[in-house]
């Protein structure tokens, strides 16, 4: 089995053992941890661990996968499984761990995992899961016995395991009719409550087959401001707070690490003025980047050209980034004009409340800039879910020309990871239709080795410099801040899931 290239570039390592905390940080009950993030989840079933929201809760929390990647270089590691091989170009063998039960009590085996496969690929459900990691392939899976599975696949998957890393195994209860909010998984934490608009409490499970959790108790809680969510750090409130913003990640307390995301503005390319290439390069060229690094986004973060950091097997490295040339902008924009574009027709900037620190600061910032460079934007900020239904299709045919704040993580180090679902005409989330770009996709994802290597970088190329349908911004940091009297180990997979059972107190 080749391992792919992985994400060793951007883990870190880092540890941090810090020092004992302050009075109001004893006082924390040692069996219980509080972390807040940025959003509500929006939902709790296990094939939806797809969108970061859900994973953060559910991934080596509540549920597991049969295998994991490793943060350090992204090599296929084993969780549910305890080994894998290739039995012909079609079929994969995965053997399974014998000493597992699911929560609720259900044993899990290989019919478990054959039905959670089937209903992640269910398109009455949606699942987050089979929009994205498995879409383009039919996976049929077959017990073979209680410990052995076979997964045949319709076309040839040179990197099944890496993709059974996102499908979530849970308990064979779940329902089949409707998304589950109460999941039942096998990893160490049960889930214990959903308050809407309040928490996620989890509770350690006592059977868990791995090492166990050192806390007993925890509670997932949102708040969207950066300021309140470091605060409630500093008061004891809660021992962890991820997203900080750089203007108030100020104390010894914060640490910024590469998270494996990329920032970007997703264009409509279907809807006029958008529709026309020149319109997307003025979008592009009107934006400083430079004057938004160190200002609105973390110093630290990298300025990119396309939607994949650079330890992603398949990022090409000789696409230049975008110059800020509002001028040129100026020039393209009249040039669409005069051959009757509608260039002066209102562009709406949709946001999200929340995505990253300073979210609605960036985007007012290069509203701004657009403006100065002839646009007619204007900017709506959005709560997760209205703005996950400007995310996914099925979208208006009537819409309004729009761009949309988004980003994009990629833990696993494989580009068929993020483009299939964004840059296929049928992707989920996808505002381009090119036949073109979906034969270098499909072609590449077939492929492996140094093959697969370069068809990757020419559909990245394309989607750069012909088809320009978006506006890259940066790979991200975060920065994250951790209670004095805490042990706590981020890696690049930390924006998409908290480890819990690897967190202590001192």
């Amino acid at each position: 089995m080749k391992k792919m290239k992985g994400i060793g570039a951007l883990s870190i390592g880092l540890a941090f053992l810090l020092a004992p905390g302050s009075a109001i940080h004893a006082d924390a009950a040692s069996d219980k941890l509080t972390v807040v993030v940025t959003d509500e989840p929006k939902s709790l079933d296990p094939c939806d661990t797809d969108l970061s929201g859900n994973s953060r809760i559910l991934h080596n929390n509540i549920t597991e996968a049969l295998v994991n990647l490793s943060p350090a270089d992204g090599s296929v590691v084993p969780s549910l499984a305890t080994g894998w091989r290739q039995v012909d170009e079609l079929t994969w063998e995965f053997k399974l761990r014998d000493d597992v039960t699911f929560h609720d009590g259900k044993a899990f085996d290989a019919s478990a995992v054959v039905a959670a496969l089937k209903r992640a690929q269910d398109p009455a459900l949606a699942c987050e899961v089979g929009l994205a990691t498995l879409k383009g392939v039919k996976f049929n899976a077959e017990a073979v016995n209680p410990t052995t599975l076979l997964i045949k696949t319709d076309i040839v998957e040179p990197i099944l395991p890496n993709k059974m890393s996102a499908v979530d195994i849970g308990s064979p209860a779940t329902p089949n009719d409707g998304k589950s909010r109460s999941p039942a998984g096998t990893g160490p934490y049960k889930f214990a409550a959903w308050t809407p608009g309040q928490s996620v409490d989890l509770v350690a499970y006592d059977g868990y087959w791995g090492d166990k959790p050192a806390i007993k108790n925890a509670t997932i809680i949102w708040r969207a401001e950066s300021a309140v969510r470091a605060a409630m750090v500093a008061t004891g409130e809660a021992q962890m707070a991820y997203e900080i913003a750089p203007q108030d990640g100020t104390t010894e307390q914060d640490h910024a690490f590469p998270n494996a995301e990329t920032s970007l503005l997703r264009i409509d390319a279907e809807i006029p003025p958008l529709n026309d290439k020149r319109v997307r390069e003025a979008l592009n060229l009107a934006i400083d980047r430079d004057g938004l690094v160190g200002t609105i986004f973390h110093q630290d973060a990298q300025k990119a050209m396309q939607a994949v950091p650079p330890s992603v097997f398949g990022f090409n490295p000789d696409i230049p980034v975008w110059t800020y040339d509002p001028e040129k902008a100026k020039s393209l924009l009249a040039a669409a004009k005069a051959d009757g574009v509608p260039v002066d027709k209102e562009i709406v900037i949709y946001g999200r409340i929340g995505i990253y620190p300073n979210s609605s600061e960036s985007l007012e910032a290069i509203q701004a800039m657009l403006a100065d460079a002839g646009f007619n934007a204007r900017l709506e900020m959005l709560e997760t879910s209205p703005w996950l239904k400007k995310l996914l299709k099925p979208w208006d045919k009537e819409r309004q020309p729009s761009i949309l704040q988004t980003q994009i993580d990629n833990t696993e180090g494989d580009a068929v990871f993020t483009l299939p679902n964004r840059f296929t005409t049928d992707g989920n989330q996808s505002t381009i239709a090119d036949a073109k770009l979906d034969t270098l996709i499909a072609d590449a994802s077939k492929a492996t080795g140094d093959e697969r290597k370069k068809l990757f970088e020419e559909a990245f190329s394309y989607i750069a410099v012909d088809a320009v349908n978006i506006v890259p911004l940066f790979h991200m940091v975060t920065i994250a801040r951790v209670a004095e009297n805490v042990t706590y180990t981020p890696d690049v997979q930390a924006g998409n899931e908290i480890k819990l059972k690897s967190i202590s107190y001192r």
